[in-house]
This record gives C-alpha cells, structure tokens and sequence, in this order.
C-alpha cells in the first residue's frame, strides 16, 4: 500500500482506496497519505439517488473538480 500511495503523489495524481471494511485499514491508509477511500466501512452499495440523499444530509455531495479546486 505505501508504494502504491508513493507513488499516486508522486505522479501529482489522487490517490483513491478501494474496499476499506475495518477502522484499522483507514487508520493504516491515512498514516500513509491516502485521504480518499471507499467501501463497507463507509457504506454498502447503494442507488445513485440514494448515494445522493447520503451526501447531501451529511454536508458533502456530488461535485466536480472545478467545484473542488474553487
């Protein structure tokens, strides 16, 4: 994982965590660097307009990258 993360920030790329299921392996991942993640820890799969619903009732939701980088 470490090399894999490295390696994302040195290409100027995000780095993006698949299948997270437990506290300790996004302890471990954000030790390493990786702050973007996903899997059961945070949610299982669902709908898109539920997937919505979730990120908008918790603050978050869909955006693009120009609405990031502003």
């Amino acid at each position: 994982m470490r090399a894999a993360v490295e390696l994302g920030h040195a290409l100027g790329v995000d780095v993006v965590a698949e299948g997270i299921e437990g506290r300790s392996q996004l302890e471990t991942l954000r030790e390493l660097g990786c702050g973007i993640g996903q899997g059961f820890l945070f949610a299982k799969p669902m709908p898109a307009a539920e997937t919505e619903r979730l990120l908008r009732a918790s603050g978050g939701g869909p955006s693009t990258r120009s609405e990031q980088a502003a």
